[in-house]
């Protein structure tokens, strides 16, 4: 096979499962970062109470946490995100609390009128492609 020169296919696919990982964790992030930002805020509640986990879905909310602190968030995120270091591993990115259904279809008409993960899913399709 020319181009290989000795080099073991298994090294190929090291490589490109080190790739998939990165770009894995750093779509994860931006997403987080942009459904954080992009959350209405009122009591904060909605805002504070995105989460992420790793090949399992985190069913939690609390109602009563404040989302003032963009950054808490966000950097709580980011450390579990961190703790996926297998290439296949699903992150995943949400929101539990009651009322995040209604803001995802517009209730908020001033603040994320489009909703928030919708508007995050479809600028990292368009950057990220759709596959």
């Amino acid at each position: 096979m020319a181009g290989w020169s000795g080099i073991k296919p298994t090294a190929f696919v090291k490589v490109v499962e080190a790739d998939l990982k990165e770009k894995r964790n750093q779509i994860a992030a931006e997403a987080l970062q942009m459904v954080v930002s992009g959350s209405p805020v009122d009591t904060g509640a909605y805002r504070g109470n995105h989460r992420v986990s790793v090949d399992v879905e985190d069913l939690g909310a609390d109602e009563g946490l404040s989302g003032e602190n963009t950054q808490a968030t966000i950097s709580a995120g980011l450390a579990v995100i961190a703790q996926a270091n297998q290439p296949y591993q699903a992150v995943m990115v949400q929101n539990n609390i009651a009322y995040g259904e209604d803001l995802e279809n517009g209730h908020s008409k001033e603040q994320a009128p489009q909703g928030v993960y919708r508007p995050a899913l479809a600028h990292i399709r368009a950057k990220h492609g759709d596959s």
